[in-house]
C-alpha cells in the first residue's frame, strides 16, 4: 500500500542551489525514504557540483499542539515524560509543575 502526501503530517522541504534538476519522482523517493526510515533526520543530495539540503517540515501549529499534549501528558498525573529528540539533544524532561 502506498502512501500519499495527504497523510502525512510534514512536508518535504529543500534548500540549496540544484533545486530544479531533482525530478519529481526523485522527491516522492525522498519523501518516502522518510516515511519508511523516522531515524533520518536529513539528507543531503550532491547535484553538478552544490548541496540540496532535504528534511521534514511541519506546520508551526502542529509543533504548538505537540507542545501542548506533552504539558497535558505531563498533568495527567504521571511524574515526568521525557521527550527524546531524534537529532542528537539532550532529552527535555517536563514534570507537571513545568
Amino acid at each position: 500500500m502506498n502512501r500519499d502526501d495527504t497523510a502525512r503530517t510534514w512536508q518535504l522541504v529543500m534548500v540549496g542551489d540544484g533545486l530544479q534538476r531533482i525530478t519529481a519522482n526523485a522527491q516522492a523517493d525522498m519523501a518516502r525514504l522518510l516515511d519508511l526510515d523516522p531515524a533520518i533526520s536529513h539528507l543531503t543530495v550532491e547535484v553538478d557540483g552544490t548541496s540540496v539540503h532535504v528534511a521534514r517540515d511541519w506546520p508551526s501549529d502542529q509543533m504548538e499542539e505537540a507542545d501542548r499534549l506533552i504539558d497535558r501528558i505531563a498533568a495527567s498525573g504521571v511524574s515526568a515524560i521525557v521527550v527524546h529528540d531524534r537529532n542528537g539533544k539532550t532529552p527535555r524532561r517536563v514534570t507537571p509543575s513545568e
